[in-house]
């Protein structure tokens, strides 16, 4: 089963609460928002997609399961394009 898990070549930084990536290349810096923060902090373990749904559901209960997923893949695909994330497994 596919996994996802922070590319350990990304620096991190926090400045008064909020993640700042620094792409592998040292050339960009990404804001993360707070949802997407949680979703970084999660992938400090190889993930797969459902587990991230599984504390995402919990975490917004009031959201849609759908929507959940949605977000979730269209983040995983930016920080694996970004080079920010990558699949293991």
């Amino acid at each position: 089963m596919t996994r996802y898990q922070r590319n350990p070549a990304v620096s991190e930084t926090d400045i008064d609460g909020e993640t700042f990536l620094i792409a592998p290349d040292g050339e960009e810096i990404f804001y993360l928002d707070t949802v997407s923060s949680g979703l970084w902090r999660l992938l400090a373990e190889p993930r797969t997609v459902y587990e991230l749904q599984a504390v995402y559901a919990a975490a917004f209960p009031e959201t849609d399961a759908d929507r959940i997923a949605a977000d979730l893949a269209a983040a995983l695909a930016d920080l694996v394009a970004r080079d920010l994330a990558v699949v293991v497994g």
